[in-house]
């Protein structure tokens, strides 16, 4: 049998980012996120966020470190309608978003 080390090279070259490739833990923990991903939250944002506004103001608030219970909480009071479940996977996403406002 003839080993073709140019084959070997490439395939291992190749495999390699993938064999070190770890989901970040901010991702990984997001409670009960399905997929350990944060398409959940995008998903909620995507249905009930952008009825009255865009994904762009939200996405402004969160690079200007806004506090996101805050407005979340605003939002319900202006007709939002989040359920329970809805409330725990934004509420999750919003910390994993603002690691540095958990302690407050």
């Amino acid at each position: 049998m003839k080993i073709c080390y140019k084959f070997i090279l490439v395939t291992a070259l190749i495999a390699t980012p993938l064999w070190s490739a770890e989901k970040s833990p901010e991702i990984y923990n997001m409670g009960n996120v399905k997929g350990g991903d944060s398409k959940a939250a995008h998903g909620i944002i995507d249905k009930k966020c952008t009825k009255c506004h865009t994904g762009a103001r939200i996405d402004k608030a969160l690079r200007e470190n806004k506090d996101m219970f805050k407005i979340q909480k605003e939002m319900e009071k202006r007709g939002a309608k989040l359920n329970s479940r809805e409330q725990e996977v934004l509420g999750i996403f919003w910390k994993q978003q603002s690691p540095l406002k958990q302690g407050k």
